[in-house]
């Protein structure tokens, strides 16, 4: 007894098959791509920045701020330093910028660069040659050139901006943490600090 096959229902059959094994790696594939994407995003993207520029250094400091606060090993808080000597990123440890922003930046005697973060999270840039160290008190020598914290903005909104000295008194957040007696810019530590300003566009 022969045996028909009917090619056109096998061609449906392997179509059809074929659109659910799409289909199918579609419904496990999205999801894992959304999460990749959304991983890039805020590991990529900053979430807020702001830069100044130290005009007798020539060189600016960029402060960004990535979504991923909440990992002890990296709270998302990068401050570049681009001089004439190259380019470095401090890796910043002090938790939590969505309520501690304010990152105060000085000028030393020695031409240095000094950046006084929330918590004691300090340092100390040197130029020439260019490397960063922890930096250790007492500063009062230094000169105190601003801060970057938060500008509220209508409805509620906020973004990161730096704000000269002439703008606001000095002022470095230790959020209850006691002030170490090595830490520098001892008269400037406060509990906390509030936000600089209010936009005038309310």
């Amino acid at each position: 007894m022969s045996q028909i096959i009917d090619q056109g229902n096998a061609g449906g059959l392997r179509g059809r098959l074929a659109f659910g094994v799409t289909i199918s790696a579609a419904i496990i594939l999205v999801p894992a791509v959304l999460v990749a994407a959304l991983a890039i995003y805020l590991n990529g993207v900053p979430w807020h920045s702001a830069s100044i520029d130290v005009a007798e250094l020539q060189t600016r400091l960029t402060l960004r701020f990535y979504g991923m606060w909440g990992h002890a090993e990296d709270p998302g808080r990068y401050l570049t330093v681009d001089a004439p000597q190259g380019t470095t990123t401090i890796a910043m440890t002090a938790p939590d910028w969505a309520h501690n922003a304010r990152t105060g930046v000085y000028l030393t005697p020695a031409r240095q660069i000094a950046i006084l973060g929330p918590v004691g999270d300090d340092y100390l840039v040197s130029l020439d040659p260019l490397s960063v160290d922890r930096t250790r008190g007492p500063g009062d020598d230094w000169t105190y050139l601003g801060a970057f914290d938060y500008e509220l903005l209508p409805r509620s909104e906020r973004q990161l901006r730096f704000i000269a000295a002439d703008e606001q008194a000095e002022c470095i957040p230790m959020r209850g943490n006691g002030v170490d007696p090595s830490q520098a810019r001892k008269a400037a530590r406060q509990r906390d600090c509030a936000y600089y300003m209010r936009s005038v566009a309310q």
